[in-house]
């Protein structure tokens, strides 16, 4: 019962972040989009991954910050404080650790490039390749099980994705068409080269909270990946941004806030940053508790819910490749079907396996892990013990050699410890006398 009452529990927190990840994933793509209709900067000035850099760095830095400062703030820091000194001692994170900033930088440079040539709905189409993707990453890197409900809702989804891929390439599969306009080759390369960037992230930062000795946070991922981001995105902005500055900052600048109010290109951009600071956090809460796959089907559900307010926000006559088709709408529905068919059956997977083994079976693994800790702590302490034993010994011996060796020496010495005030006098008076005669 207890066991029931808390994988419900479980459940009931994750589906809370998938939501809170859909909404806040929902307003940054949105408030993205706007700042690329802005145009305040030139496309090739990459400044929206710069803008998620910058708020995944201040986000960590923020909430570190508040954690220290609050009333629980001495627990965690004693806690952040006992975890670091022990990834001091081991020297370095684990090599995953590094590979991750590297991940998300290809993803999300090669997403938003993606989202400028092909336009909002059809990108996020293309990303929910991400889902068999971590779903085979899951199989072979993790060695991941999962049931037949989870794969029927995973299915679902993948039937979602190929009816839109339908209409992309349209009826007789033989060439890229819209009902609109010819797909670019070049979108669609780098949709599919970030679906398996984004996928392998997942899977990694799955690792990194499950798998290893001394996980890291959220925010030190989230630092990590923005610090390299960061750095990344000043060193392009150096050498590439600056000598073009003319055309891409100067000229689209002045005439973007000709045309636009500036409270609104600064709402926009705040928004922007916020958006993706929440959103990342419940990324890392998703992750934690139901793994990548938990994390892709997340994102899937948010794209569909992009596509729909995409249309609703951008579409127009100008505009023909933000707007939703009929098939796009079948699409979104057996997406979101899928997505929700997989968060019921793994809570289903989730119960069975925790009612299945009876409390007598569940104990001892339980209680294995515990004497494993106690037993490596006893005998931590009878090495302590002995080593101390033959020290003294040692000393003991080595003593009892040198008194045996040189007894009047050790009598000496015995006398100087024992006697030092008659010793002291004997001095003084020996001293006095010769004064007193001299």
């Amino acid at each position: 019962m207890a066991s029931t009452k808390a994988t419900t529990t479980n459940t009931t927190s994750v589906l809370l972040f998938v939501a809170l990840h859909v909404s806040f994933g929902i307003s940054y793509f949105l408030t993205a989009q706007k700042i690329m209709n802005f145009q305040l900067l030139d496309k090739n000035t990459m400044q929206v991954p710069g803008l998620v850099y910058l708020a995944d760095v201040l986000s960590a830095m923020i909430t570190k910050k508040l954690a220290s400062g609050s009333n629980g703030g001495k627990t965690a820091t004693m806690e952040t404080r006992r975890k670091q000194t022990r990834r001091n001692e081991e020297k370095r994170y684990p090599w995953q650790f590094y590979v991750l900033p590297v991940s998300e930088f290809v993803g999300l440079t090669l997403a938003i490039r993606a989202m400028e040539i092909c336009g909002g709905p059809l990108y996020q189409t293309l990303a929910g390749m991400q889902i068999p993707m971590t779903v085979l990453f899951s199989s072979v890197l993790l060695k991941k099980k999962y049931t037949v409900g989870q794969l029927l809702g995973v299915s679902v989804v993948i039937c979602g994705l190929a009816v839109k891929a339908s209409e992309v390439l349209g009826a007789d599969g033989n060439q890229l068409k819209t009902t609109t306009t010819s797909i670019p080759i070049l979108g669609v390369l780098c949709a599919f080269v970030s679906g398996i960037s984004y996928s392998m992230r997942g899977i990694l930062m799955e690792y990194l909270s499950k798998s290893t000795k001394n996980p890291p946070s959220g925010d030190e991922m989230s630092f990590a990946m923005g610090t390299f981001g960061l750095a990344a995105f000043a060193a392009y902005t150096l050498f590439v941004t600056v000598p073009n500055k003319e055309d891409w900052v100067l000229k689209p600048m002045k005439k973007s806030l000709a045309a636009n109010a500036v409270s609104s290109i600064v709402f926009f951009y705040v928004a922007n940053a916020c958006a993706r600071a929440m959103m990342a956090k419940c990324m890392m809460k998703i992750v934690r508790s139901s793994g990548a796959t938990a994390l892709s089907l997340s994102n899937a559900m948010r794209s569909v819910g992009v596509i729909v307010f995409t249309h609703a926000a951008f579409c127009s006559v100008n505009a023909k490749k933000q707007c939703l088709s009929q098939t796009g709408a079948i699409s979104a529905a057996l997406v979101v079907s899928g997505g929700l068919t997989y968060a019921y059956q793994t809570s289903i997977a989730n119960s069975n396996s925790g009612s299945s083994a009876p409390s007598s079976k569940r104990a001892p693994a339980k209680t294995k892990l515990s004497a494993a800790t106690n037993s490596e702590r006893t005998t931590t302490a009878q090495k302590n013990h002995s080593q101390t034993a033959v020290n003294k010994k040692l000393r003991s011996s080595e003593r009892k050699r040198e008194s045996e060796r040189d007894f009047p020496s050790s009598a000496r010495r015995y006398l100087e410890e024992q006697d030092y005030y008659v010793l002291e006098h004997f001095r003084k008076f020996k001293n006095t006398q010769r004064v007193k005669y001299a």
